[in-house]
């Protein structure tokens, strides 16, 4: 049995590299549910409904596994099918970048929850600096989503959109220092105060790792139009 030749293996590796970009729209989509659930799961933390509380994470958890399974696949997609794919580590980067949302998602949700069962509920003004710095964290995430769509469909808007995600991070950078230091000043129990400031932390974390995923991204668009 003869090897492929090299335009073969060339017209295997674009095929591999068009349906991992797809499975990465996919895999973004869920992640992006997993970010839009911890949204509505703030909403449930401060209105102390633990119930729906409960529900938002068993979501978050099984979209985070779907993602997880997607993930798979595009790994899968890579490592067996074009293992000499031009640029598959800046790829895998971003796909591993994208799921740390995920998995943040349910690590912030959790912590929620165990707040809820002992009541620990900030103080408006924080609560709602809290609820405004995870919607402003799902905004930012959707811009990542239409950078990455963009990737397969025009990748020289990608520059852009990526400008501006970072300037959505910019934006939760700044809620998150006014934030913690009103905590700092309003906040009397160290207890409380130190989990609170943890959950602030972990959303500023979040919104960290969606610009980082859009650095990677940034490169994978430059190499598509040079």
């Amino acid at each position: 049995m003869s090897l492929p030749s090299e335009e073969e293996m060339s017209q295997i590796e674009n095929a591999v590299y068009r349906k991992s970009l797809d499975l990465l729209i996919d895999h973004t989509r869920r992640v992006q549910d997993c970010v839009r659930a911890l949204a509505n799961g703030f909403d449930s933390y401060l209105a102390r409904d633990i119930a729906e509380l409960k529900g938002d994470c068993e979501k978050i958890s099984v979209l985070e596994n779907d993602a997880d399974k997607v993930k798979r696949e595009i790994l899968d997609q890579m490592t067996k099918a074009a293992p000499g794919l031009l640029y598959r580590e800046d790829l895998l980067r971003l796909v591993f970048k994208v799921d740390e949302v995920a998995e943040s998602a349910i690590s912030i949700s959790r912590l929620l929850l165990r707040l809820a069962n002992v009541d620990w509920i900030p103080q408006k003004e924080i609560g709602e600096g809290m609820r405004t710095m995870t919607t402003e964290t799902l905004l930012t995430f959707e811009l990542l989503r239409d950078a990455i769509m963009a990737l397969v469909m025009n990748p020289t808007r990608v520059v852009d959109l990526v400008a501006r995600v970072h300037g959505g991070e910019s934006k939760v950078d700044n809620l998150y220092h006014d934030l913690d230091f009103k905590a700092l000043s309003e906040v009397k129990q160290i207890e409380r105060l130190l989990i609170f400031r943890d959950l602030l932390a972990l959303i500023e974390d979040t919104t960290d790792t969606i610009k980082l995923a859009s650095d990677d991204l940034r490169v994978l668009a430059l190499h598509r139009v040079a």
